[in-house]
Formats: structure tokens, sequence, C-alpha cells
């Protein structure tokens, strides 16, 4: 269950992007190892404090997040949305590589920031630092029903996401919303990275969890903010049971096979997700 807060962390910056621009993002797997990378940089490579590695990671993530809108989503307005959802793919892909650059075959690791060790709640037994990872999720969360309940800025991403036309006729700059929500999805899967990284370090497979993030977010309907923490707690709490049954007689390796039976089910049964709207094109 815990893991799922951050799986949802991923789902939601996903979501975010969907809610305006109706394109599901393949870059944010590697917008959130590149969140992790900038926190090792300045905390490990550089030693500064956790508070100022933390403050400048979430600046970096937010200009790349800025970047990647102006130079590679921006020229493709009035294009198909296809063809937008494959120029994310193919970030990814240009990411993926600067990345494997970077490792260079090497895992990187933090001096852990978040509490060690196990505890015991009434008979079940927790890491202390998923757990961490989990309550700083669901901060994430409620810090961004704040954002969007209470300021104008969040009411101008509501409207957009609503509908182009009308928000555009109302003074909004629609472009500009764009950018701000690629920028704070950045900053949010940017956090989702390095409590990723805290828990398994930097390595090769750590894009990949994006398309865990992709998943949730399906399960829990592309429109729906709510709906992907209970989408991410709800896989989270799938992968477990079944790696905790399975993995014995199976022989490992069912916890990774788990997440993608649930989105193969989603789509054939339920394909707007638990939360999603089912839009009806009419002719």
């Amino acid at each position: 269950m815990l893991i799922g807060g951050l799986y949802s962390l991923v789902g939601v910056s996903i979501v975010l992007v969907f809610k305006a621009t109706n394109v599901a993002s393949m870059a944010h797997g590697q917008l959130m190892a590149f969140g992790a990378i900038f926190f090792w940089i300045f905390l490990v490579g550089i030693g500064f404090p956790v508070w100022l590695s933390l403050l400048l990671m979430l600046i970096l993530s937010g200009v790349l997040g800025f970047v990647t809108e102006r130079l590679t989503i921006r020229p493709l307005i009035g294009q198909s949305i296809f063809a937008i959802f494959l120029m994310t793919y193919a970030v990814f892909m240009f990411l993926e590589g600067i990345f494997q650059l970077y490792l260079a075959g090497r895992a990187r690791s933090y001096h852990s920031f978040l509490p060690q060790g196990n505890f015991d709640l009434m008979g079940v037994v927790m890491h202390k630092g998923v757990l961490s990872g989990f309550l700083i999720s669901l901060l994430v969360f409620v810090g961004l029903f704040l954002f969007f309940k209470f300021t104008k800025t969040g009411l101008r991403m509501r409207a957009t996401s609503e509908n182009h036309v009308l928000a555009q006729s109302a003074g909004v700059g629609v472009k500009n919303i764009f950018s701000v929500i690629w920028v704070l999805s950045s900053i949010v899967v940017g956090i989702a990275g390095i409590l990723f990284a805290d828990i398994m370090d930097i390595h090769q497979p750590l894009p990949y969890l994006g398309i865990k993030g992709l998943i949730v977010a399906i399960f829990g309907g592309l429109e729906s903010i709510g709906g992907v923490l209970l989408a991410g707690i709800l896989l989270g709490v799938l992968e477990n049971i079944a790696a905790g049954y399975l993995d014995v007689p199976l022989g490992g390796g069912v916890k990774e096979v788990v997440s993608y039976l649930v989105l193969l089910l989603v789509l054939l049964v339920k394909p707007y997700g638990l939360f999603g709207l089912k839009r009806i094109e009419r002719i």
C-alpha cells in the first residue's frame, strides 16, 4: 500500500498534463529520474544540505518541464493528439540516452535523508522510509487540492482543463497555462523521483517506473486526481498480495506482471478508469 502512494505521485503528474492537453505523457518517467539525479548532484556530489538540495531540485525540475513543453510540445499545438503522444515518447528516449550516459553503468545512492529501519504497528511491520514517502505523497496531494481550490492560477488551470476555447474567451492565457502545468507536473514527479531513489537508488530501471504511473493514471481515470491516489494505493496492495502468495510457487517476478495485468483488465472492462469521464462523440 505504501509504495502505491509513490505510484500515485507519478500518476497525478500525468493526470495534470492530460487534464489540460488531452495527452497522456510518456516523458514523465524520465522527468522523475532527472529529479532524482538533480537531488543527488546537490546532496552527494556537491554536499549541500538536504533543504537546499531539495529547493534546487524543485527549481531545476520545473525548468526541465518548462523547456520540454516549449521546445517539443508547444510547436505541435494543433497537430493530432497521437503526434503529441509520440513526441512525449521521443522525449523519453532522448532523455533516456542522457540518463544512461550520466550513470555509465553505475548506480547512485543517497545518504538517506528519510528515517531508516522498521517498526511494528499492531502486528504489521513497516519500513520507516517507505512510510515517510507515503506521507509526503499525501501532503503533495493535499497541496495540489489547496492550490486548485484556492488560487487564481489553480482556477485558471481548472477552467483550461474543462474547455480550452471557453477558458481563452474568458481571458485565460491557455498556452501559458500549458507551461505552468508542465512545470508543476515536473516538480511533482521530481519529488516522486527522490522518494523512489531513496528506496531503490538511482539506476537503469528508475525511469520505467513512470510506466507504473501511467498505469495508475489510466486505472484511476485520466481526469481524476482523487482517483489516481486511490488507484495507486490499490495497485500497491495488489502487487504485494500477488508477490506474497505467488512469488514462491511461480519462481518470482509476479509483482511486475500484476501491474500490466491490471492495465490490460482496465482497458478491456473500464477503459475510462475508475473515476474517468466517459466521453460521447456526437456525429
